[in-house]
C-alpha cells in the first residue's frame, strides 16, 4: 500500500534557531514555528506551536537565515519518536522533519532574506524519496 507523509507550513519562528552538531559530525537545528489556527464563526484563532528539526546543509541555512519572530516556510513530514530520560520515564515526540525551509520575510533594503544557492543544497532531490516512483493504487 502507498502511503504519503508530507506537510508544508507557514508561520512565525517561535525563537533563534541553534545549530548543534551531532557525536558524528552531523549539523542539527531545532526550532518552533507558530503558526495561525483558523476556526470558523466568531470563535478566535488559534495558535500551534509546531517542533521543527532540520539536518546537514539545511540545517546549517537555517541558523545563518532566519530569526526569531520571522516568517517561513516549511516542506517535510511528520516524524514521531521516543526516548527516555536518564531519571526514568518515557518521553514521545511529535515533530517535523524539514526537507525544505524558505524565509518569506522581506528585508529593509527589499531584497529576500534568503541564499538560494545554499538553500538548494538542504533541499531533497527526488532521487531520496522513495514513493515518487510507485503507481498509486486509484
Amino acid at each position: 500500500m502507498a502511503s504519503l507523509n508530507k506537510i508544508i507550513l507557514v508561520g512565525r519562528l517561535t525563537e533563534n534557531p541553534e545549530i548543534r552538531t551531532t557525536v558524528d559530525g552531523i549539523p542539527i537545528v531545532r526550532f518552533q514555528l507558530s503558526v495561525e489556527r483558523r476556526r470558523i464563526g466568531a470563535a478566535p484563532n488559534g495558535i500551534d506551536v509546531i517542533d521543527v528539526v532540520a539536518w546537514r546543509a539545511l540545517a546549517e541555512y537555517i541558523s545563518a537565515n532566519l530569526s526569531k519572530g520571522q516568517i517561513a516556510l516549511v516542506e517535510g513530514r511528520i516524524q514521531n519518536r521516543s526516548y527516555e530520560k536518564n531519571s526514568g520515564g518515557r518521553y514521545y515526540v511529535t515533530e517535523v522533519v524539514a526537507n525544505n525551509c524558505v524565509p518569506l520575510d522581506i528585508k529593509k533594503d527589499g531584497k529576500p532574506k534568503q541564499n538560494e544557492k545554499t538553500q538548494e543544497k538542504g533541499k531533497t532531490t527526488e532521487e531520496e524519496i522513495d514513493y515518487l516512483g510507485e503507481d498509486l493504487p486509484f
